[in-house]
C-alpha cells in the first residue's frame, strides 16, 4: 500500500468510526445528560478535517476548495468543547452564556484568514500540502491548537482537580463513581496532544494519519464511559440530615498531627455508627453529611479514614455496601435470582453504580461472584 493510500484509508476509516461511534452514544443515551457534548467532541473538529484529507487524496478539487476554510477553523474547536464537557459534568450551576460565545474566537480567526485568501492561492496551498510541508495557514492553524492545548488542559486540570476535593466532601460517594472516569479522559486526551505533537514536530506530515488513529482510540474511550456510567447530577445541596439514633461523644477536633491511637479511636467511632444507623445504605451520604452526623471535623475523619484504613471514604462506605450486598445476594434463589432487587437495598441509586463498585470492590460482578457461592 503506497502511503498516500494509506493515508487515504485512515481518513475515510475514521469518518466512518467516528460518525458510528456517535450516533450509538447518542441512540443509546437518548440525548440524555452530556451525551450531547460528547457527540460534538466526537463529530465537530475531526469529521470535517478527515473529509478534507480524503478529499484531497481523492482529488475531489471542488469538496476540498470547500473543506479548506471549514478545517482550519473547526479543529480549534476541540479544546472549548473539552473544557465545556468537564464545566457540564462538575458544576451544576453552570449555564451556556453569550461571554462563552469567546472560545469560537479562534475558529472564527482561521476562518477568516482561510476565506480571504484567494482560490488561486488556496488551489497551491493545497497542492503544497500534498507535498507534506505546510503552508502559513497551517502554521497559524497549529501555533493556535498548541497555545489552546496549553492554556485549556491547565484550566481544565486546576478546574478538575479543585472540584474533585470538592465533590468527595460534599457529593455521595455514587455521584462520584459515576464521573470519576472523566478526569482520567482528559488527561488521556492530553497525553495523545502531546504524542500528537512530538511526532508532527518531528515529521509533519503525521498530521494527516497518526492523529487520526489515536483520536479514535480516545474516542472509544469517551463512548464507552458515557454510556456505562450514566450521567448523575450533583445535587447543589445536601438532603436534611436526619437525627442520630444515639448521642455520641462531643466534637472532636481537627489538630495538625494525628497519631495512630487517634485515628483508630475516629474509625471505630464511625464504623461503630454506621453499624448501628445502617447510614451507608443511604444513598445521598457523604463525607460532609456524615462528619456532622457523628460531630467530627471532615478533615480528621478523612485523614483517620485514610491513615487507619487505607482508603478514603467512599472506599469505606462501598465495602460496607458490598458485604450487604453479599448478603442480601445469599439470601435469594441462586436460580431464581434478581440483581436489581438488590442496588436500591444497598445504597446504590443505579444498577450501573451497583455492578461497578461491587467488581471494583471484589474483582467479580456480582453475577460471578454469586455463582461462586
Amino acid at each position: 500500500m503506497e502511503y498516500n493510500d494509506f493515508i487515504l484509508t485512515v481518513n475515510s476509516s475514521s469518518i466512518i468510526i467516528l460518525l458510528g461511534m456517535a450516533a450509538v452514544l447518542l441512540a443509546a443515551t437518548r440525548f440524555r445528560g452530556e451525551s450531547g457534548y460528547a457527540a460534538a467532541i466526537i463529530v465537530l473538529p475531526n469529521v470535517p478535517v478527515y473529509i478534507y484529507n480524503m478529499s484531497r487524496m481523492l482529488e475531489w478539487h471542488n469538496l476540498t476548495l470547500f473543506m479548506f476554510p471549514i478545517s482550519y477553523s473547526v479543529n480549534t474547536l476541540l479544546m472549548p468543547l473539552l473544557w465545556l464537557f468537564a464545566k457540564k459534568n462538575f458544576d451544576l450551576n453552570f449555564r451556556l452564556k453569550p461571554i462563552h460565545l469567546l472560545h469560537l474566537l479562534p475558529g472564527l480567526l482561521c476562518l477568516g484568514l482561510s476565506l480571504a485568501i484567494p482560490t488561486e492561492e488556496r488551489i497551491a496551498s493545497i497542492q503544497h500540502e500534498m507535498t507534506g510541508d505546510d503552508t502559513w495557514i497551517g502554521d497559524i492553524n497549529t501555533f493556535i491548537i498548541f497555545v489552546q492545548m496549553v492554556a485549556y488542559f491547565t484550566v481544565i486540570f486546576r478546574f478538575l482537580h479543585r472540584k474533585k476535593r470538592a465533590i468527595r466532601d460534599t457529593a455521595s460517594d455514587a455521584e462520584w463513581v459515576q464521573k470519576e472516569w472523566i478526569p482520567v479522559f482528559e488527561y488521556l486526551f492530553a497525553g495523545l496532544f502531546v504524542i500528537v505533537m512530538v511526532c508532527y514536530a518531528i515529521w509533519p506530515r503525521t498530521d494527516a494519519w497518526l492523529i487520526q488513529i489515536l483520536n479514535v482510540i480516545a474516542m472509544f474511550y469517551l463512548v464507552y464511559n458515557s454510556i456505562a456510567h450514566p450521567v448523575m447530577p450533583i445535587k447543589k445541596n445536601a438532603e436534611d440530615i436526619p437525627e442520630p439514633t444515639e448521642t455520641y461523644e462531643p466534637e472532636i477536633s481537627a489538630t495538625p498531627a494525628m497519631d495512630d491511637r487517634q485515628m483508630n479511636e475516629v474509625c471505630e467511632r464511625a464504623s461503630r455508627y454506621l453499624e448501628e444507623s445502617k447510614a451507608y445504605l443511604r444513598p445521598d451520604i457523604s463525607l460532609a453529611i456524615f462528619a456532622k452526623e457523628i460531630n467530627i471535623p471532615q478533615r480528621t475523619l478523612s485523614r483517620s479514614i485514610n491513615g487507619c484504613l487505607g482508603c478514603n471514604f467512599f472506599e469505606f462506605i462501598n465495602r460496607m455496601r458490598v458485604e450487604e450486598a453479599k448478603r442480601l445476594l445469599l439470601q435469594l434463589d441462586v436460580k431464581d435470582y434478581n440483581i436489581d432487587s438488590i442496588y436500591t437495598d444497598c445504597g446504590f441509586r443505579s444498577r450501573s453504580t451497583f455492578f461497578l463498585v461491587f467488581k471494583k470492590v471484589t474483582g467479580k460482578s456480582p453475577v460471578a461472584w454469586l455463582r461462586e457461592r
